[in-house]
């Protein structure tokens, strides 16, 4: 009696997912890895294409400009979160200890019942552990951040020559175009989307230091850097950069002022950059479904964490370009876009 497809390709997609999850340890730097290495990639094409005093900078020094570059920002991140992470944690319990009294003032006001149901609610809830934990997760990231760089390094020596071997794997010459092809698309669009990203992001997290700090909220340099990494997290990570700074500063100060300047001045600049000057630059060269991208963004949330947060949308992209290449695949391409058009078409008239 003859399987029927559509119970292979359950059984397919749960070990599938069994091995992404036991196999964590291994895949998570490594699609880190890759994700890292598409943004030097993208460094090193964009620092090719200049030109200084009318010549065109030689590749091999567009490698170790792209290379110093992505390095300066990595050392960036560790002096900040290694400098600051100490004095955070010590001054959290101080942040929960006025936060809880804040709260006690505030349900002062409200019924009794409310009061005490939101008061037992919020003792079940260890603030300090979590807060604690996120600034240790972040120290434990750093420690990871060699098999990294490892990866990123051996990725690079074989970029020159992937092209000779996808030849030999494949030597008819049309499949091996139709392959390369694939894997340029692949490569290309998700290039575009870390790069565009990346810029979007470091706007976002300058412009939001440029606020915080002249306000004295304590740890600028940290929340502008959260803001940074937390720009890469779709829909919700502008939230989470707009609401940490704010109750520091709701806490921090004697008056509300500076609260209200952080939730309307960094919230407005969120929502311009993410709603206007990001839509801008990406132009219409990723329209994934804003549905779809909130289920991967939970999914590879509970899969793989917060770094599965940030390689959401990347892995929704070569999962949406390798669907439309396969017929019996392309309803889930056309499902993943925001127009039901397939990447490289133009979107259907309504």
């Amino acid at each position: 009696m003859a399987v029927p497809g559509w119970f292979l390709a359950v059984v397919v997609m749960a070990i599938a997912l069994r091995f992404v999850i036991e196999a964590r340890a291994f895949l998570l730097p490594l699609a880190t890895a890759v994700l890292l290495f598409t943004l030097l990639a993208a460094v090193i094409d964009r620092i090719a294409g200049l030109r200084v005093a009318g010549f065109p900078v030689p590749r091999w020094l567009a490698h170790i400009a792209g290379i110093a570059v992505i390095l300066l920002g990595l050392t960036a991140v560790a002096a900040i979160l290694s400098g600051q992470a100490d004095a955070l944690n010590a001054a959290i319990p101080r942040y929960v200890e006025l936060l809880q009294q804040l709260f006690a003032a505030g349900v002062a006001h409200l019924d009794v019942d409310i009061a005490a149901q939101l008061e037992r609610a919020l003792t079940q809830i260890d603030i300090t552990r979590t807060a604690t934990g996120l600034v240790g997760s972040a120290g434990s990231m750093l420690t990871g951040i060699g098999l990294v760089v490892l990866y990123v390094a051996f990725m690079l020596g074989e970029r020159g020559v992937a092209k000779g071997k996808l030849k030999r794997i494949f030597p008819d010459s049309d499949h091996a175009l139709d392959v390369g092809g694939l894997i340029l698309d692949i490569a290309t669009s998700v290039r575009r989307y870390v790069w565009i990203k990346t810029v979007v992001s470091v706007m976002t997290g300058t412009l939001a230091y440029a606020v915080l700090k002249p306000l004295g909220v304590d740890f600028a340099e940290t929340w502008a850097l959260l803001i940074f990494l937390f720009n890469y997290i779709p829909n919700i990570g502008s939230i989470l950069g707009t609401i940490l700074p704010a109750i520091v500063a709701l806490v921090q100060f004697d008056t509300i002022t500076p609260f209200l300047v952080v939730v309307i001045v960094v919230g407005a600049l969120q929502f311009l950059i993410g709603n206007v000057v990001e839509p801008l630059m990406m132009g219409r060269s990723l329209r994934l479904s804003s549905f779809a991208i909130i289920l991967s963004l939970i999914f590879w949330g509970a899969v793989w964490g917060v770094m599965g947060m940030f390689l959401s949308v990347p892995i929704m992209v070569v999962v949406m370009i390798v669907c439309a290449q396969v017929p019996a695949w392309r309803w889930v391409s056309i499902l993943l876009s925001s127009d039901g058009s397939l990447p490289g078409e133009a979107p259907e008239a309504v």
